[in-house]
C-alpha cells in the first residue's frame, strides 16, 4: 500500500537549510500562487533563501580577494623589512647578517612573486559571471 503525507513541511526546521526544491516546485505555472497563500509564501521562502546564499557567495568572494591583497602585502614588506635589515648589517660589516638578510629578502620576495601570480591566474579563471 502506498500512503501520501500532506502534511506540510515546516521550513524553518532544523537542517531544512541546505534542502532543495522539488523539479515539480520550479514549473512556472502562471498564477499558481495567486490562490494559494501557502504556495506563495513557499515562493519568498525559496527566494529570501535563494538571496541570502547568493549574498553569502558574493561576501566570501569579496573576503577572499582581500585575504589575497593582505598576504601579497605582507610578503612585499616583509621583503622590504629584509632590505632594510640588510643595509643595517652592511653597514655594521656583518657579512653573515648580511648574507642571512638577503637570503630572507629573497624568499620573500618569490614568495611575492608566486603568490601574486597564483592569485592573478585564479581571479581571471574564476571571473564571476554578471547577471
Amino acid at each position: 500500500h502506498l500512503k501520501v503525507s500532506t502534511a506540510i513541511a515546516n521550513l524553518n526546521a532544523r537542517g531544512q537549510r541546505n534542502n532543495v526544491l522539488a523539479w515539480f516546485c520550479l514549473l512556472d505555472v502562471k498564477g499558481d500562487s495567486d490562490s494559494s497563500d501557502w504556495l506563495n509564501e513557499f515562493y519568498h521562502v525559496h527566494w529570501l533563501r535563494a538571496k541570502a546564499m547568493r549574498d553569502q557567495w558574493a561576501e566570501e568572494l569579496l573576503l577572499v580577494q582581500h585575504e589575497m591583497d593582505w598576504t601579497c602585502n605582507s610578503f612585499h614588506h616583509k621583503a622590504e623589512e629584509w632590505i632594510r635589515l640588510a643595509a643595517i648589517s652592511k653597514l655594521a660589516h656583518k657579512e653573515g647578517h648580511l648574507a642571512y638578510a638577503e637570503r630572507q629578502c629573497k624568499i620573500y620576495r618569490r614568495l611575492f612573486g608566486e603568490a601574486r601570480d597564483a592569485f592573478n591566474w585564479a581571479t581571471a579563471a574564476c571571473a564571476p559571471v554578471q547577471h
